[in-house]
């Protein structure tokens, strides 16, 4: 066995839960008085992914959504493994098939080493490792290399995706969905950060913005998007960090200098 095996059989499993409505919810969590979901799903892949981790990655520093020890991230680590073991949990919950789970190996140094990507309604398994991305098939052994390519198109020509939390920051994202909105060729809210990145990656998707996310949503961009420009703090333009809250992804170098003329709210 080995690890791409290991996420491939998680994947099936994952799949098998939801094609037979096998979950149910483990706990509810607020964030400004807006319910959110637990499912025993999203436990289920927690503990899978950690004994991945233990497997793999012996001696990691395992961070997950559900463990809540993210903001506990410390990087002097010598090795950090984030995941999310679940993220589309309330499109899952209502048989929406937009929904995965990523797993990002960092070292000391806040360098991503290795992120795997699976989606598995979708039968795709993305993996960064050794400078280079693949695209798999989970259900099939096809395999290739893929390159991020990059967009000369304006914004005028892009499909964006946006945030699907509006409370967290009402009015600055209601202004950046509508300004969106009018000068974006079309828009998407998938409720997966995790299938957008993918989508991202794969050339589907030109551009991603969140106004407010946590590092195990996003993770595997800053291995994905390694040594490409197009990763950015959404309120000043720079070359993104982990410890940044608001961020555009986009294959395009042109698309942020587009949204701040049209009148993007950098007050996040």
């Amino acid at each position: 066995m080995n690890i791409i095996n290991d996420f491939k059989n998680l994947s099936l499993d994952l799949k098998k839960r939801f094609l037979e409505n096998n979950s149910s919810i483990n706990k509810e969590k607020f964030f400004n008085h807006k319910k959110e979901f637990v499912l025993d799903v999203d436990m289920h892949s927690q503990d899978v992914l950690r004994e991945i981790s233990i497997k793999y990655h012996r001696n990691s520093f395992f961070v997950s959504e559900e463990m809540n020890n993210y903001r506990e991230l410390d990087f002097n680590e010598e090795k950090i493994v984030i995941v999310d073991p679940l993220d589309g949990t309330h499109n899952f919950l209502h048989k929406l098939p937009i929904w995965g789970f990523s797993y990002t190996v960092f070292s000391k140094s806040k360098i991503p080493t290795e992120s795997y990507i699976s989606l598995p309604m979708q039968d795709v398994l993305i993996i960064y490792k050794d400078k280079k991305i693949f695209y798999l098939n989970i259900e099939s052994d096809f395999e290739k290399e893929i390159f991020l390519k990059v967009s000369d198109n304006n914004l005028s020509q892009m499909m964006v995706a946006f945030d699907n939390q509006f409370y967290k920051k009402p009015d600055e994202m209601k202004n950046n969905f509508l300004l969106v909105v009018d000068n974006s060729f079309t828009t998407r809210i998938s409720g997966s950060a995790l299938f957008d990145i993918a989508m991202l990656i794969i050339g589907k998707l030109d551009v991603r913005i969140w106004h407010d996310v946590e590092i195990y949503d996003v993770a595997p961009l800053f291995a994905f998007f390694q040594g490409f420009n197009g990763l950015l703090n959404l309120k000043n333009g720079n070359a993104a960090s982990l410890e940044d809250k608001s961020l555009i992804a986009s294959t395009s170098d042109k698309v942020y200098e587009q949204l701040k003329r049209v009148g993007l709210s950098q007050d996040l």
